[in-house]
């Protein structure tokens, strides 16, 4: 449990760099925007390719179809909240899209990986990339798509172009990978590990940046910034609870304790790369992050107690 709480310490360290260096005007003003572009179309499709061939096998992949399809609901329950939600809160534009992606999309990897390994080992991998896999599926089909129609980006209208971002196509090489059993080069499995390194960094870095324009506000929270952070924290738990006693995982068995703690992680960290990379409401996006990662500090010891028990850490 305190490792959990180092991880989220460690993480706003990195936060912290990156404030620092750009209040203090130490990089130049685009290095923001330059970073949010590795991040998104290189070194997140790199990260998707190797966390899925490095950490799965086909019987893995197969057994964890259950389980991808419960995901798969759960995203789609959080999606269909965050969307009624959205429009009672009478949100507009770009604030409206990214209220909804933030609502639905969880740090499953950058925070939810490390928290997985403390709490379960590798005994509790699979399981959450059942999760991971269907997050980014997910996100880069739908929630990158509507941040991308909310700027503009290419016309509003639907194309296979805009679903086929980077990011999926990463998911998919991934997943063939381990279907088929392909051997990745070892020149280019290097070279992708070297580039998915980048992605936890350089996106911690960027949302720190995008933290610099908003601190004056940051003491404040508005009410739909709290319906955010009831949605990560409250409402996601309680419909993967409901999800996972339906299809039969009891509570206590491994894949209920680690997809529940998964279903209470912060806002997806690329929903605000993805919002800096299109000019949507960046520092909303980042505020968001920060807020729900910050609150990280209380809600993973008490995620830990709640649904791991004894026998989960």
């Amino acid at each position: 449990m305190i490792n959990g709480i180092i991880s989220v310490a460690v993480i706003f360290l990195v936060f912290a760099l990156g404030f620092f260096f750009t209040v203090r005007k130490i990089w130049p003003e685009n290095a923001n925007s330059v970073l949010s572009v590795i991040v998104v179309q290189i070194a997140a499709p790199c990260l998707a390719v190797t966390g899925l061939s490095g950490n799965l096998t086909p019987d893995l992949l197969h057994s964890s179809m259950i389980l991808i399809l419960v995901c798969l609901i759960h995203v789609a329950m959080l999606y269909a909240a965050g969307k009624g939600l959205s429009r009672l809160l009478r949100l507009k534009g770009g604030r409206r899209t990214i209220f909804e992606a933030s609502f639905t999309f969880s740090n499953t990897i950058f925070i939810g990986l490390p928290v997985n390994q403390i709490v379960f080992g590798d005994a509790g991998l699979p399981f959450l990339l059942a999760y991971y896999i269907v997050t980014l599926a997910t996100y880069w089909s739908v929630g990158n798509f509507e941040i991308a129609r909310a700027s503009g980006a290419g016309g509003a209208g639907f194309s296979l172009k805009k679903i086929l971002t980077p990011g999926l196509i990463g998911v998919i090489a991934g997943a063939l990978i381990v279907e088929f059993e392909i051997g990745i080069p070892l020149v280019i499995d290097t070279a992708m590990n070297y580039m998915a390194d980048l992605c936890v960094p350089l996106s911690l870095l960027v949302i720190g940046a995008n933290l610099s324009a908003v601190t004056r506000e940051f003491a404040r929270p508005r009410l739909d910034e709290l319906v955010v952070i009831a949605g990560k924290f409250i409402i996601s738990p309680l419909f993967m609870y409901l999800l996972m006693c339906l299809s039969g995982n009891a509570p206590g068995s491994l894949p209920f304790r680690v997809l529940m703690l998964a279903s209470a992680m912060p806002c997806h960290i690329q929903t605000s790369i993805s919002a800096q990379y299109y000019g949507v409401e960046g520092d909303y996006a980042a505020r968001l992050v920060c807020l729900s990662t910050l609150l990280c500090l209380v809600t993973i010891p008490l995620a830990v107690a709640l649904f791991c028990g004894p026998s989960g850490g």
